[in-house]
C-alpha cells in the first residue's frame, strides 16, 4: 500500500545567506535545507525542531509556515519502477536561530550529508540546489520579507 510521506524543511537565512546540508556521493552533491520526515503523534513545529538538533546541533526559533511543496516522484523520475515511486507532501518553514554557532555538530546527521554550508541567497543558482524551482520563492522572500505563495505545487 502507497502512502503520503509529511515532511518539514527549514528556511533560515542570516546576513543574506541560506543555511544549506551539503549531500551526496563520489557521483553527485547537491546542497538543501535541513529538514526531514514527521514522526507519528509530532506536530510539524516539533519536527522542524528535531530535525535541526539531528541535522544541525541547533536549537531553532520556529517562525511561520511558508510554503507547502509536493513531490510525485512519477512526474518527475523517468523509468521508475511503481514499487520504488513515492509522495511527499514538505512543510517549508522559516526559523531562526538562538545563536549562530561557529561551527555546527549535528546529533544524528542522514548518512548522506557531507557539510553543513551557509550560501549566498543571490548566487544560489550557481550551486546545485534543490529544488531549483524554490529558489526564486527564497529571493523574494528575502527582499519583500514575506512571500505571495503558499502551495507552490508538485515541483522538482
Amino acid at each position: 500500500m502507497k502512502k503520503i510521506r509529511s515532511s518539514v524543511k527549514v528556511l533560515i537565512i542570516h546576513n543574506h545567506h541560506v543555511l544549506t546540508i551539503k549531500k551526496g556521493n563520489k557521483e553527485e552533491m547537491k546542497y538543501v535545507i535541513p529538514g526531514g520526515g514527521q514522526e507519528f503523534n509530532e506536530t510539524l513545529t516539533d519536527a522542524v525542531i528535531r530535525e535541526c538538533l539531528e541535522e544541525l546541533g541547533v536549537q531553532v526559533e520556529v517562525g511561520p509556515l511558508l510554503w507547502v511543496r509536493e513531490f510525485i516522484s512519477k512526474n518527475h523520475v523517468e523509468n521508475q519502477k511503481e514499487e520504488d515511486r513515492i509522495h511527499i507532501v514538505e512543510h517549508i518553514f522559516e526559523a531562526s536561530l538562538e545563536k549562530v554557532p561557529k561551527h555546527f555538530q549535528p546529533l544524528s546527521p542522514d548518512s548522506t550529508q557531507l557539510e553543513i554550508e551557509w550560501l549566498p541567497i543571490d548566487r544560489l543558482s550557481d550551486y546545485n540546489y534543490y529544488p531549483k524551482e524554490i529558489i526564486p520563492l527564497i529571493k523574494e522572500m528575502s527582499h519583500l520579507k514575506h512571500s505571495k505563495l503558499t502551495y507552490v505545487g508538485d515541483i522538482n
